[in-house]
């Protein structure tokens, strides 16, 4: 049985220098082979983020062809593909400054807010019927 052991082992075991040394080379190849993916990477990082920065205004852009008359398949024959990102439209509200109920409104409960039940039960002003009402 020594023998078979004497087999595997008939060549000279590296030692750790040489073992390190050829793990080095090895990294040093990988290194090397990753350089122009790295540099395209950053590259294309840099392309991406100034799409994202050019969503914004072509997103509004096309939402002034629209409004201006032109259709989404005229545009498209121009080669003008709908954003992927619109601009946000604002509200129109009644009253944008208080967000459309006025603190009295909402004292007396006649806006939407002033309507919403409380989670702990209801209130002694609601659990017994206002005088007059049915």
């Amino acid at each position: 049985m020594a023998d078979d052991n004497d087999e595997r082992y008939d060549h000279p075991m590296p030692s750790a220098d040489e073992i390190l040394q050829k793990m080095k080379a090895l990294q040093e190849r990988r290194e090397v082979a990753v350089g122009p993916l790295v540099e395209v990477l950053a590259q294309r990082s840099r392309l991406l983020e100034q799409l994202a920065a050019l969503d914004e205004s072509y997103g509004k852009a096309y939402v002034d062809a629209e409004a201006a008359g032109w259709t989404t398949t005229e545009l498209a024959k121009l080669g003008a593909d709908e954003p992927v990102k619109r601009p946000r439209k604002r509200s129109r509200s009644t009253s944008k400054k208080t967000g459309g109920a006025t603190s009295a409104e909402a004292a007396s409960g006649n806006s939407p807010a002033g309507r919403i039940p409380s989670q702990d039960g209801p209130s002694p002003a609601h659990a017994v019927p206002a005088a007059g009402s049915s």
